[in-house]
């Protein structure tokens, strides 16, 4: 990475995919009830980059999970909320 790059931390992200490409918006959840999160980055692609990077991150979290002998668990109520399935891992 650049030392110009900037950082940012997103715990929340916004997908949507229109016929021009993908936009990725990733936000902050808010501290506590009652105060809103914010968004702190939008990232915008085209969709060929976009399925490359999702195939590269997958391929990067199974060699985690490899190399640390860990699965990376995400609770059963996510997954049902996104239209998920353990099995689309």
């Amino acid at each position: 990475m650049s030392e110009d790059a900037s950082e940012y931390y997103g715990d929340v992200y916004y997908l949507r995919s229109t016929p021009w490409g993908v936009t990725i918006t990733f936000a902050v959840t808010p501290p506590k009830d009652g105060v809103e999160g914010h968004d702190v980055c939008v990232v915008r692609m085209s969709h060929e980059t976009a399925k490359t990077l999702s195939m590269m991150i997958r391929k990067q979290l199974k060699q985690y999970e490899r190399d640390t002998l860990t699965t990376i668990a995400v609770p059963a109520d996510v997954l049902n909320k996104l239209g998920l399935a353990p099995e689309d891992w």
